[in-house]
C-alpha cells in the first residue's frame, strides 16, 4: 500500500471520515498533555511498541478508531491511551510506565468522567504477570480476550497429520483454480468492499440477531481503515485471486520482535480450502518471525473451534482491571 496513492473509496467501503484529530477528550486538563493517536503515533510508539498483544497494538486501535476514536495523554511520567465511546472513556491498553502509581492517576481521572463504579472505567489488555502486579496493589481484575498463537513453520508447511485436513483443502484448490496471491493494491479496495458483502452474507445467518449485524458492521468499518489507510498503523495486506477475481484479502503488522499479527481475514466461504491457502501462504512471507498471532475468536463458539483446529502453540489470556 503506498499512502501517497491511495484515492477517495467507492462502493461498499465508502464511510463518512471521522479523523483521529477531531477527538475531544473529557477534562483533558487534567493532564499535561493530550493529542490524538492518529497525530501521535511516533510518542506513542516510543512506549507501546513492542505490543504484548495483538488487541492492544497501535494498528489494531488505529483499526477500529470509528467505534472507539483514541488519544495518547501525558502527565508527568505517565502515558496512556484513552478510548472515547460516547461520554464515556477507558484505557483499552495499559499505561507506561505500569505502576500503581499510573493507575490511580487514570482511575481518578476516569471517575472524574465516568462517575463512580467498576466496568465503564477500567483498565485493559494486561498479561497475566501485569494482573497478578494489578491485584497486589489492590485492583479487581477479570479475564477479558483469549488470543491464539501459533508457531509460523507449522502453520506454512502445513506438515505433518494435524494439518493433513487443511493440506488436503489447498491441494483441492490449487487442482481446481487457478490462484494467485500478491501484495493489495489500491485499486483493490472497491473489490475488497464486494467481498466483504458477500462474506458477510455468508456470515449472517451464524451470527444470529441484532448483535452479530452490529459486530459485522463495525467490522467493516475497520476493514476499511485497515486497507484505506493502515500503513500508518504498519499494516500491510495482501490478496488472494481465485480464476483472475479477487476473492480473499488479509492484513497484518509486527507486533513484536518474534511475532507478528494478523489482525484480519476476509475468504469467499464457498470456496474450498481458499481460508486456509491465504493463511498459511501470507505465513510463508513471514519468515523472521518464528510466532503468528492471530487474535481472538471475538466470542464465538464457532471461530474458537477454528482457531483451535490450526493448533495453538500457546493461548494469550488478557485481562482488565477495575477500579480498586
Amino acid at each position: 500500500m503506498n499512502l501517497r496513492d491511495r484515492g477517495q473509496p467507492r462502493g461498499p467501503f465508502l464511510f463518512k471520515d471521522s479523523p483521529l484529530s477531531n477527538v475531544l477528550l473529557p477534562q483533558a486538563d487534567r493532564f499535561d498533555s493530550a493529542e490524538s493517536l492518529e497525530s501521535a503515533l511516533e510518542k506513542a510508539a516510543t512506549a507501546f511498541q513492542p505490543a504484548s498483544a495483538l488487541s492492544t497494538s497501535l494498528a489494531h486501535l488505529l483499526m477500529w478508531r470509528d467505534e472507539f476514536p483514541c488519544a495518547l495523554v501525558q502527565k508527568g511520567p505517565l502515558r496512556a491511551i484513552v478510548a472515547l465511546h460516547g461520554k464515556y472513556v477507558h484505557c483499552p491498553v495499559p499505561p507506561f510506565p505500569f505502576d500503581r502509581g499510573s493507575l490511580e492517576t487514570l482511575f481518578e481521572y476516569m471517575k472524574a468522567v465516568n462517575g463512580p463504579g467498576p466496568g465503564i472505567s477500567r483498565v485493559e489488555g494486561l498479561t497475566e504477570a501485569q494482573k497478578d502486579l494489578a491485584l497486589s496493589w489492590g485492583f479487581a481484575s477479570r479475564p477479558t480476550l483469549l488470543e491464539y498463537l501459533y508457531d509460523r513453520d507449522l502453520l506454512s508447511g502445513l506438515h505433518g497429520d494435524p494439518y493433513r485436513a487443511k493440506r488436503a483443502e489447498v491441494n483441492h484448490l490449487l487442482k481446481t483454480h487457478s490462484v494467485v496471491l500478491r501484495p493489495y493494491r489500491r485499486t483493490d479496495l472497491g473489490p475488497c468492499g464486494e467481498l466483504y458483502e458477500a462474506w458477510k452474507a455468508q456470515r449472517l445467518p451464524s451470527l444470529k440477531g441484532a448483535m452479530g449485524e452490529s459486530m459485522l458492521r463495525s467490522s467493516q468499518k475497520a476493514h476499511f481503515r485497515a486497507l484505506h489507510e493502515g500503513e500508518e498503523g504498519g499494516l500491510a495486506a495482501w490478496v488472494v485471486l481465485v480464476d483472475g477475481r479477487l476473492a480473499a484479502y488479509t492484513a497484518g503488522s509486527q507486533l513484536a520482535p518474534d511475532t507478528y499479527g494478523i489482525h484480519l481475514e476476509v475468504a469467499d466461504l464457498t470456496i474450498k480450502g481458499l481460508s486456509a491457502y491465504i493463511f498459511a501462504n501470507v505465513c510463508r512471507q513471514l519468515e523472521g518471525f518464528p510466532l503468528i498471532n492471530a487474535g481472538d475468536a471475538e466470542g464465538l463458539p464457532h471461530l474458537a473451534e477454528a482457531k483451535e483446529h490450526w493448533h495453538p502453540v500457546r493461548h494469550l489470556q488478557l485481562h482488565a482491571i477495575d477500579p480498586a
